[in-house]
């Protein structure tokens, strides 16, 4: 059964803004979200913006890409994880990671592609990359029951348009 996917143009910070409070809204633990992007993408920015969505306060958010992992508190966990300066597969299963794909909780990966075997089958991924306009383009696929329903939502003509 094929998932849903889509793309979706952020020529502004404000567009990722609202892509993130989208998301945010259509969100139901469990849930994996996959960023993927390349450095200087705004992957930690979409956090931010997803993070302060849920009541958790964006300025706490930083790159994990030394420490690996931060935990956020808000109605539920959301654990965010970078696996940039990982080097196998090994030292993400290390990290306890598959303990919380279960679990009432946001798991939230940045370069995710870099260990796509230690992604739980469920997931939402969203490449950022840039465009030739100076913004950046979200593709979003899902791999679930869970993430499906995200992008069918995002999928549908806002009222009014």
């Amino acid at each position: 059964m094929p998932y849903p996917a889509l793309t979706r143009g952020l020529p502004t910070l404000a567009a990722t803004a609202e892509l993130a409070r989208q998301i945010a809204r259509s969100v139901e633990p469990p849930l994996t979200i996959a960023l993927i992007g390349s450095l200087g993408a705004g992957k930690t920015q979409w956090v931010r913006y997803f993070v302060e969505y849920l009541g958790a306060g964006a300025g706490q958010v930083t790159s994990p890409t030394y420490v690996l992992q931060h935990t956020y508190h808000s109605a539920y966990p959301i654990h965010h994880f970078d696996f940039y300066r990982l080097e196998s597969d090994a030292q993400v299963w290390d990290l306890g990671i598959d303990e919380l794909f279960e679990q009432s909780c946001v798991v939230l990966i940045e370069w995710a592609d870099k260990f796509p075997d230690c992604l739980p089958d469920d997931c939402l991924t969203i490449q950022l990359s840039d465009d030739l306009l100076g913004g950046r383009t979200a593709h979003l696929t899902a791999s679930g029951p869970r993430s499906s329903p995200i992008v069918e939502r995002l999928s549908q003509p806002l009222p009014g348009l």
